[in-house]
């Protein structure tokens, strides 16, 4: 029965994504495939904390709009791949397959957490460039152009806080446990903030030839771009899996330091 209504609440939410235009049909099918696994493993508390990330996140992608990238500085943007999503919630799947296997509570936390930072770090992504103060670099305080990764503003930290703690108290109400909310806050948190600082010493930067924009994207002001600043492969696809990582090592840490 559990994995019946793991299929029925998962179409219905990957049907909602689509409609919505979140995802691309390749990550709509991406997404339905792990939504159904993480559901038939978690149960409804499980299934609502997938909700409330995708929700929260499309909800932040439309208030923000075009404003949370205004000169066009991100790699990606608009819908969803297949890529983004296993890079936002395969981590998470994977930490759930291991609480399905060994009924270790702490992989669970781990799952939460997981998804706390994903939605911690996309609604400091979209509402924190809409912050009046000048975004600057999380590791030199330098000014930085208005989303590019690294940058940082009040606004954008106060969004972090705000969805870790959403995720952290769908989580701790479902499963009944004050202690899931603390690891789940703090593990997402300090995730969000680690995506950060990758954001700005990892992650690659490239050059405008054209305008002199710094920018994360090959291709601007249709000219090829000039890489200046870190690894050629940390996309922000990379920095989101490692973020992710993080979080996950984390929750099992503040997990087993918090065991009564």
């Amino acid at each position: 029965m559990q994995f019946l209504s793991a299929l029925l609440l998962s179409s219905v939410l990957a049907a909602a994504a689509l409609w919505r235009r979140a995802l691309t049909p390749g990550g709509t099918a991406l997404a339905w495939a792990l939504c159904v696994a993480i559901t038939a493993l978690g149960g409804g508390t499980a299934f609502a904390v997938l909700a409330v990330t995708l929700l929260g996140t499309v909800a932040a992608d439309r208030f923000a709009g075009g404003r949370a990238d205004p000169l066009a500085v991100r790699r990606k943007s608009g819908s969803r791949d297949a890529a983004r999503v296993a890079c936002n919630v395969g981590v998470a799947a994977c930490a759930m397959g291991l609480f399905g296997v060994t009924g270790n509570a702490a992989f669970r936390a781990g799952f939460c957490a997981v998804m706390a930072e994903s939605l911690a770090d996309s609604l400091a992504s979209k509402l924190g460039p809409l912050a009046k103060a000048q975004p600057r670099d999380i590791c030199t305080g330098k000014p930085v152009h208005t989303g590019l990764s690294g940058g940082v503003t009040p606004l954008g930290t106060l969004s972090e806080l705000f969805g870790a703690a959403a995720v952290a108290a769908v989580s701790a109400a479902g499963y009944n446990s004050a202690r899931l909310f603390a690891v789940v806050l703090a593990a997402g948190f300090l995730g969000a903030v680690f995506d950060s600082v990758l954001g700005s010493r990892a992650q690659v930067k490239l050059r405008c030839r054209v305008c002199g924009t710094v920018t994360e994207r090959e291709t601007h002001c249709g000219e090829p771009t000039l890489r200046v600043s870190g690894i050629g492969w940390v996309t922000n696809d990379a920095v989101n899996l490692m973020s992710n990582a993080f979080s996950l090592a984390a929750a099992l840490t503040l997990f087993a330091a918090t065991k009564c």
